[in-house]
């Protein structure tokens, strides 16, 4: 048996023989094929040139197909332009080599938890790169596309097609394109187009394989923008094909930049990669002819798996391994040579991605597990977003203090900002849901389930004095005015900070908070109203005991969860003690968890919530302010000589001494079963004493790097200010913070965090960071 090449992060091996799965072929139902008129594309189910709704596209799965190279040879219809193409060494057996190079990796991709699914072929020359001439989408469709060749076109099979459409639910219709190619046009699928699907991106260098105005067509038809560009190879020919220069992951780009000659071009194919949160992994012309760029991220059974041929990965540089092995799990390279040669492609080409239809209207919270939070530090999953809109119009300086912000906003440049913070989400694997978009699926549902939305936010009183007709979704977050400033409905200026008003919990429940504020009451009011209405959520568990007791104030920026036994609770400027300790009985009662960690910390704005000076960038770590546990007289002498220096300048400002020298941070932790809590007098050497943190980074920089702790406090309440401690852990080690908060990114760099910049300086004025802008639902096990 041929030896392959596994390389994992778990470790590598040889990997057995077996056989593979077969497609078997139905020839009943299925899909009808209509060229039309000259070829034109004919879409059966649907009129509309839109992406269907439903949830946002993902970059990855799980399912692909593979066909048999049975009748595999070297093409002479595709030599005319595939310059990657050569002839076969003497003497082989090139039936017997590319069998075994193909069971390879069809057996190398099946251990790394990938699922295949093979299809005997025709004895076509190319069957064997299924990847051209189809492709399909979890809005339920699938695309045909025209083949430059006539051997190519005879791939073209409905009963594969027929299988895959009864097996993965693809019952929304066919786009067919493949007409086209009588009129001497071609498109070769997801080797002429590389998508980035969940920012609807579409790569493609123009060949005579990629025609741009089909390419429009496509784009036009499935809602994506294409980028187009020009290539040229060493032989100043253009690539046939751009999955040869270029592979898109969930998030990284191997590219090979000296491919694409126009300056221009090359820089907005950067600027579109960089925007979507991409790490850029760049190749020579050398290692993208070893076919270094032809490579595919799919997901496999114990996380992301990187599939390319050996002679790929041989071609890469050590720092170039070590870029690739930090964006994935696992990575399985396997020798084809005799398919790279005389095929002119590589392992991405011989794979077909095979996408389930997903329909949010049917699936329900419990069978697609949305609510799972388990951790702070798990792979993020799942989250929901706000991105702010006309509400913040309504923010002006005589309305700064009821708004709870502390200055005006751009509005357009905070709504790019917030975006592309959701795009960075996005591409790091997580699927990103709006406040807006579950607005609109409930209200779209009918006038009975927009009454009861508008209802349970605003009241009946009002709905029925206002005429449902007269309500949009969109007044829920921006306000009901009838004029500038005239609102009978306020606008919810703090919803983009979504871990607020709700938070999720060990045993896959959600909270309603009981924010300290009133206008902050009614985000939870709106965000309650959603989780009971949208259909998506139709059987998820959710705690509403906190809402309506006027004695509780809490919040999610308070709520940190350690693991499945462990959560803290900031007793803070916004939640108060009864609000810790009645969320820790309904946890005892109802959850996995047994211990409930009180953390109290002075009652100012700049702390208002524990998150704000303290999150865990990953297990056991994280980041907090210096001398905040260990000496918090440092930050009383702080506050004396701040308080002086206002007197000097004639400000009655002054800040409190004794919080921090008679009620320091400190804690306390509920257990359950015990009546009695277990205390620590001081904080941080409580917990690290439960083996709740194991070591502790400092914003501006390791205790002791400045000349006085007093110099280092200061700077840190700095950059604290600008929440340079509220980073947001999207797997563990990785965490986004603002850009600004340089000298805290150099010292979490320095201690092996990855930290992605978020550029955000309108975002700041809300006084709030990344974490206190996401509600994760779901949390791989960290």
């Amino acid at each position: 048996p041929m030896a392959l090449f596994l390389r994992a992060l778990r470790g590598a091996g040889r990997l057995p023989r077996a056989r593979a799965p077969s497609l078997v072929s139905r020839q009943q139902g299925g899909a009808q094929f209509l060229a039309g008129q000259h070829g034109a594309a004919r879409l059966l189910t649907r009129a509309s040139g839109l992406p269907l709704g439903g949830p946002a596209d993902e970059q990855l799965t799980q399912n692909i197909l593979m066909v048999s190279p049975a009748g595999f040879r070297s093409n002479e219809e595709t030599k005319e332009d595939n310059k990657f193409m050569a002839d076969a060494d003497e003497g082989i057996d090139i039936s017997k080599a590319v069998m075994d190079e193909w069971s390879a990796l069809v057996l190398g991709l099946q251990q790394a938890g990938v699922n295949v699914s093979t299809v005997e072929a025709q004895g076509l020359p190319d069957e064997v790169f299924p990847n051209n001439w189809f492709s399909t989408h979890s809005d339920g469709r699938v695309v045909l596309y025209p083949m430059k060749v006539p051997s190519r076109a005879q791939e073209v099979r409905k009963d594969v097609i027929d299988e895959l459409q009864n097996t993965f639910g693809l019952n929304r219709g066919v786009v067919d394109l493949s007409g086209w190619r009588e009129s001497g046009l071609a498109l070769e699928g997801t080797g002429s187009l590389v998508l980035d699907r969940p920012n609807r991106l579409a790569y493609m260098a123009l060949s005579k394989r990629a025609d741009r105005n089909i390419a429009d067509l496509w784009a036009n038809e499935m809602g994506y923008e294409v980028v187009a560009f020009s290539t040229a190879g060493p032989d100043g020919n253009e690539i046939y094909h751009t999955n040869v220069l270029l592979s898109v992951g969930v998030n990284f780009a191997v590219i090979c930049l000296d491919a694409i000659p126009d300056e221009a071009e090359r820089k907005e194919v950067l600027s579109k990669l960089r925007a979507s949160g991409k790490v850029i992994v760049p190749v020579s012309v050398a290692q993208m002819e070893n076919f270094a760029c032809n490579c595919l991220q799919l997901r496999g059974a114990s996380g992301t798996v990187l599939a390319m041929s050996a002679a790929a990965w041989d071609a890469l540089d050590f720092s170039q391994r070590g870029m690739l092995e930090s964006c994935v799990d696992s990575i399985v390279a396997v020798p084809v040579p005799t398919i790279e040669k005389l095929g002119g492609g590589s392992v991405r080409c011989m794979i077909a991605e095979l996408f389930p239809a997903k329909d949010a209207d049917v699936v329900s919270a419990t069978e697609c597990g949305t609510c799972a939070v388990d951790s702070e530090t798990g792979r993020l999953e799942l989250v929901v977003v706000h991105e702010p809109g006309l509400e913040v119009d309504a923010v002006m300086p005589w309305t700064l203090e009821p708004m709870k912000v502390d200055e005006c906003f751009n509005r357009v440049d905070l709504k790019s900002q917030h975006r592309n913070f959701s795009h960075l989400l996005r591409a790091r694997g997580a699927e990103v849901l709006h406040v807006r978009d579950l607005l609109t699926a409930i209200s779209a549902q009918g006038d009975a389930a927009k009454r009861r939305l508008f209802t349970e936010v605003w009241g009946e009183a009002f709905v029925d004095k206002v005429g449902l007709g007269n309500l949009h979704v969109d007044q829920l977050v921006s306000g009901y005015a009838r004029g500038p400033l005239d609102f009978e409905q306020p606008p919810l200026m703090n919803l983009f900070f979504m871990r607020d008003p709700v938070f999720c919990v060990p045993g896959g429940w959600i909270v309603i908070s009981r924010p300290f504020y009133p206008i902050r009451q009614i985000e939870s009011k709106l965000l309650q109203a959603i989780f009971r209405l949208h259909p998506m959520f139709r059987n998820i568990k959710i705690f509403e005991g906190l809402q309506d007791d006027p004695d509780v104030a809490i919040e999610g920026g308070d709520v940190l969860v350690v693991d499945q036994e462990t959560v803290l609770v900031g007793v803070s400027q916004r939640t108060n003690e009864r609000g810790a300790e009645k969320l820790a009985e309904f946890l005892f009662q109802n959850t996995p968890v047994t211990r409930v960690v009180k953390v109290f910390i002075p009652k100012q704005r700049a702390f208002m919530h524990l998150d704000t000076l303290f999150t865990f960038v990953d297990k056991g770590v994280v980041l907090t302010m210096p001398y905040f546990w260990s000496k918090p007289s440092v930050y009383a002498e702080v506050a004396r000589r701040a308080n002086e220096l206002n007197e000097r300048m004639g400000s009655d400002q002054r800040q409190n001494l004794d919080e921090w020298t008679q009620d320091p941070p400190r804690i306390e932790m509920l257990m359950k079963g015990e009546a009695k809590p277990k205390k620590y007098k001081h904080a941080m050497s409580g917990l690290v004493a439960e083996g709740i943190v194991e070591k502790a980074l400092f914003v501006c920089g390791p205790e002791g790097s400045w000349p006085t702790p007093e110099e280092h406090a200061a700077r840190a309440l700095t950059e604290q200010w600008n929440d340079a401690a509220n980073v947001f852990c999207i797997s563990p080690g990785t965490v986004v913070a603002y850009k600004w908060c340089t000298r805290t990114i150099t010292h979490l760099q320095d201690n092996g965090v990855d930290v992605i910049e978020l550029d955000g300086v309108e975002l700041m004025k809300g006084r709030g960071g990344a974490r206190c802008m996401t509600f994760p639902m779901r949390r791989s096990f960290s």
